[in-house]
């Protein structure tokens, strides 16, 4: 018997050595009573071609897939399994697959209620094998539930105010107040440097995958300022980072941020479920509610417009019923 390992090697038994040592002589080694040979296309083709059926497990038709490119390790490695648990179920050779035993166990996945996601990982996975790599079948057409668009959770201005007045400490209270005031990730706050400020010209310059230059406001201005006068000069002098930590060469840590915000949370009589993520989720629908174009959002925030529409499809539709006009107010035309 012929098996295949994740890590792509062929696991070949000793009632094969025979058939091995005439296709394969002298490039297998040996381990715990089992012949391993290296994969490759090459290996492959000899082996479907070649070993009987019977003495090929269904897992080594597979081996296209980790040979796959643009795809990283990974993904190579959990769309392997994905689909040797599809063999395992369906019980055929990729050849005698059909459309309808991946709509078969598709709807398996479903009746056993796994998670949209891992629904969904699962198609995309026997797509790319035998709609891609195999060229056999369409897969265009499999029935996969849609999942209902979640609403954001957001907080009121109010509560934001009172998050912030719930926190003294200086840094902390700043952080929350650049985390909402320009709808930064928890990820780019922690990560600003003092040279990101650019007070001349009153801008943010946010660090990152989505690097940007985000407006300050006056208030913002003077709150860093005084920031850098009281605090950073005093305890974290020389740290390149806006918010060290006690090592000042390095930025405060997102778990530490984290359970600030849970504190503040708990003091300004919030609930604890939320997460730091809850600000800039706010910001963004805040500007929504104040009709900001959906162009000027997203350059400040860093988040394609497509996304935002999608994403705070609620708020946005919300604010476009609120809008009809008063059509017998004439003072347009008096």
């Amino acid at each position: 018997m012929v098996k295949l390992t994740l890590k792509g090697n062929f696991v070949i038994e000793e009632s094969s050595k025979e058939l091995l040592d005439y296709y394969f002589k002298g490039r297998y080694y040996k381990k715990r009573g089992y012949y391993f040979l290296p994969g490759s296309f090459e290996v492959y083709s000899r082996i479907v071609m070649n070993f009987p059926e019977k003495e090929i497990d269904p897992t080594c038709y597979l081996y296209p897939i980790l040979e796959t490119e643009n795809i990283s390790k990974r993904t190579k490695k959990l769309y392997f399994q994905i689909n040797k648990n599809f063999v395992e179920f369906v019980r055929k050779k990729p050849e005698e697959v059909t459309e309808k035993d991946i709509q078969a166990y598709i709807d398996y996945l479903i009746k056993k209620k796994k998670r949209l996601s891992t629904v969904k990982t699962s198609y995309m996975a026997l797509r790319l094998f035998y709609e891609k790599l195999l060229g056999y079948l369409n897969l265009e057409y499999i029935n996969i539930p849609k999942q209902e668009p979640s609403i954001p959770e957001v907080l009121t201005r109010k509560e934001v105010l009172g998050l912030i007045n719930a926190v003294k400490n200086r840094k902390h209270q700043l952080i929350i107040r650049l985390s909402y005031g320009c709808g930064l990730k928890l990820s780019e706050v922690v990560n600003l440097k003092v040279k990101d400020i650019d007070f001349e010209n009153s801008v943010l310059k946010v660090p990152g995958k989505n690097r940007r230059n985000v407006p300050l406001t006056k208030n913002l201005i003077d709150e860093i300022r005084s920031y850098l006068k009281e605090v950073y000069l005093k305890e974290g002098k020389n740290s390149p980072y806006l918010f060290f930590s006690r090592e000042k060469n390095k930025p405060v840590s997102t778990r530490s941020v984290e359970i600030m915000f849970k504190k503040a949370l708990l003091n300004s009589g919030l609930s604890t479920r939320y997460r730091f993520s809850i600000l800039r989720d706010s910001f963004i629908v805040h500007l929504i509610e104040k009709d900001y174009c959906l162009d000027t959002i997203s350059e400040i925030s860093g988040m394609k417009e497509s996304k935002i529409q999608n994403k705070y499809s609620f708020y946005i539709n919300l604010v476009k019923k609120n809008k009809i006009p008063d059509m017998l107010d004439f003072s347009d035309v008096a």
